[in-house]
């Protein structure tokens, strides 16, 4: 087999090896600094108002007038814990999911370390489901803040 092919295939591989290992799920979706991040997002979207504060955060909307992929994300996340499930949407369209994942992870953070390991082995046994839905989401962000900075793009022009 030629090398090049060879490369393809172990990095074909490599992907369907990762995907399918049940020890490093848990650690993506509960490590230390997704727990943080869960707590700090909810912190943020508790303490912020709904409509925002008025303070242009984001620094690729400053510098350039186009979103980022998060854009929003703060206020939706205020609109969803307060029951503004429309609003929330509005601002960002994946807010309310961030916000149940946000919500499960501070959660899990509560249990005792038994329940914790309960939770661990039931994302091993489904690794390649918790792995999917990982990559799913990624992509999805992704290509959303894609589409509407390139509508927001064609807007200014």
């Amino acid at each position: 087999m030629h090398a090049c092919h060879q490369g393809k295939y172990l990095s074909q591989g490599s992907v369907l090896a990762r995907l399918r290992n049940p020890e490093s799920i848990h650690r993506l979706w509960l490590n230390k600094f997704t727990v943080g991040v869960a707590w700090l997002g909810l912190a943020l979207a508790i303490l912020s108002p709904p409509q925002g504060n008025g303070i242009l955060v984001c620094w690729m909307k400053a510098s350039t007038g186009l979103s980022c992929p998060g854009c929003g994300l703060t206020r939706s996340l205020s609109c969803g814990l307060r029951g503004m499930f429309f609003e929330s949407w509005q601002y960002h369209p994946m807010g309310l999911l961030i916000l149940g994942f946000f919500m499960a992870t501070a959660f899990a953070s509560l249990l005792s370390t038994a329940r914790r390991q309960t939770i661990a082995s039931f994302m091993r046994s489904k690794a390649v489901l918790f792995h999917v839905l990982f990559l799913a989401f990624v992509v999805t962000f992704v290509g959303f803040g894609l589409a509407r900075a390139l509508v927001e793009f064609t807007r200014l022009w």
